[in-house]
């Protein structure tokens, strides 16, 4: 999902008419016009660390927007919130630190995108860290503003299996959704020409999983987004212990069965260039 930019060299072709090769905030590899000239410009790599830093600020950002907003759930239209408020967080988010990390903002994106030889697997476990502590500080950010009976009110912002809902019935849940998610990432992101409307496109994806599932899990998607709240709320909230761990595997099983599915189906029928089934 994310790779620098490569080296652009002038070449002897008329002016307007030479190009060269980049590979965009996706990974793919993109044919660009320029100007004759006689110097090499150069675009720098980013490192591992400035994307973990990207990875980490956004889903500091995601997490606290996520949990804040939740102070509000209790309304009638605590969906549709939910559903705008992370949407359009997620769209700002990835048009913002997509060209440096690819803005995955999410474990469960990051193994598929590595799965789909879009990035290093071994920058995974870099960027799953970096993800996992910046929703922690994205809810310590949100405990530290509202007060513990507010904190309380709202579950802490945490995702949390609706009463009355079978464990098997919000696994599957979060399976689908995250397929939803992920499989719209890696078609209108990590495989083509261009990912111009690619973070829109993957915020209303967001955004309507929530609005279909957010009643049953909170449609989380996103290990990263439910492991913060729920050891926030652990520590801060007044809820017993077990009120946030009981199925909270739910939010990690599901989001990496769905994003295996969809690597899978990915890998099978539609990447452009490896795809098993022609």
């Amino acid at each position: 999902m994310a790779t620098a930019y490569s080296d652009v060299v002038s070449d002897s072709r008329p002016p307007y008419m030479s190009s060269y090769a980049v590979e965009d905030s996706w990974g793919q590899q993109v044919t660009t016009p320029h100007h004759k000239t006689s110097s090499i410009s150069r675009k720098k790599e980013y490192s591992l660390l400035t994307k973990c830093v990207a990875e980490f600020l956004g889903d500091l950002t995601f997490v606290y927007v996520g949990t804040m907003q939740a102070h509000l759930f209790p309304f009638a239209d605590g969906i549709l919130h939910a559903a705008f408020a992370h949407g359009l967080t997620i769209f700002i988010l990835v048009t913002a630190f997509g060209h440096i990390s690819g803005g995955h903002f999410n474990p469960a994106v990051s193994w598929a995108i590595a799965g789909a030889g879009k990035m290093p697997i071994w920058h995974l476990p870099f960027y799953v860290a970096s993800q996992l502590f910046g929703g922690f500080c994205g809810a310590m950010l949100t405990a530290s503003i509202l007060t513990q009976t507010q904190l309380s009110d709202c579950s802490a912002g945490a995702t949390l299996v609706s009463p009355g809902t079978q464990w098997w019935q919000g696994l599957i849940a979060e399976t689908v959704v995250t397929f939803f998610l992920v499989h719209t990432i890696l078609i209108s992101a990590a495989d083509t020409d261009t990912v111009t409307l690619a973070p829109l496109a993957i915020g209303l994806t967001l955004s309507i999983d929530i609005l279909s599932t957010g009643s049953i899990t909170g449609a989380s998607m996103n290990p990263a987004r439910s492991l913060g709240p729920s050891i926030v709320g652990t520590i801060f909230a007044t809820q017993q212990t077990s009120y946030y761990w009981t199925y909270h595997y739910i939010y990690w099983a599901g989001p990496l069965l769905g994003s295996t599915i969809a690597l899978c189906v990915y890998k099978l029928f539609e990447s452009r260039e490896e795809r098993i089934v022609p």
